[in-house]
């Protein structure tokens, strides 16, 4: 009989010593933190393959590289989110004058998001091109997102040359949304060319 209360008692202390708290005194799971984290190198970490319906009640762990000092751990809690990490949408611009879609509000938080253009189209009469002798010239088209006061813009036009007045086109675009949640939108890198070319790039994106 004492054989087995010694027993009893030696793997109740074990499965005590088994559990680690760290800002807690009342650990419980194997390792309990509460408060921040920080890893400075670098985590093991597994991959996960499937997910099945019992365990889908889950959040994502993320280490930010940008954090005083580097490596603070924070969870992603994805059922807060109100979109998806990439979406798509498409739209349909109508009745444009000329072919001048110079700046459109697409209202979106740049402070959120990063918007992609992708799927382009026009439907409707071409652009004329202007004949010089020796230079015929057929424009610069355009077609691209920017930010201004805090929202992203579309721009859509031949910005050296307009459709003629008679004529008329319609607009179809996809744009690409991008949730900075989970990507970042990296800083431009200029590079002078100085007339030629072909050249290399001024620098490297930090991606980290």
């Amino acid at each position: 009989m004492k054989k087995i209360l010694l027993t009893l008692t030696l793997l109740t202390s074990f499965s005590l010593l088994a559990q680690v708290g760290i800002g807690t005194i009342n650990p419980e799971t194997d390792f309990h933190v509460v408060g921040s984290v920080l890893i400075q190198t670098e985590v093991s970490r597994e991959t996960l393959t499937t997910v099945d319906p019992l365990e889908e009640d889950f959040k994502l762990v993320t280490r930010s590289t940008n954090s005083e000092p580097v490596g603070e751990l924070s969870i992603l809690n994805v059922e807060t989110l109100t979109v998806a990490p990439i979406n798509t949408i498409n739209y349909h611009i109508t009745n444009v004058s000329l072919d001048n879609v110079t700046d459109l509000d697409l209202q979106y938080d740049a402070s959120k998001y990063v918007i992609a253009v992708s799927n382009f189209r026009h439907v409707g009469d071409a652009i004329k091109k202007v004949i010089n002798p020796g230079d015929d010239d057929v424009g610069h088209f355009v077609v691209h997102t920017f930010v201004d006061n805090g929202t992203w813009h579309l721009e859509i036009r031949n910005r050296s040359l307009d459709l003629d007045p008679a004529d008329s086109l319609e607009y179809y675009v996809t744009l690409v949304v991008y949730d900075k949640s989970f990507y970042r939108h990296l800083d431009p890198i200029v590079t002078e060319l100085n007339g030629n070319n072909t050249g290399t790039a001024s620098s490297v994106p930090n991606l980290y």
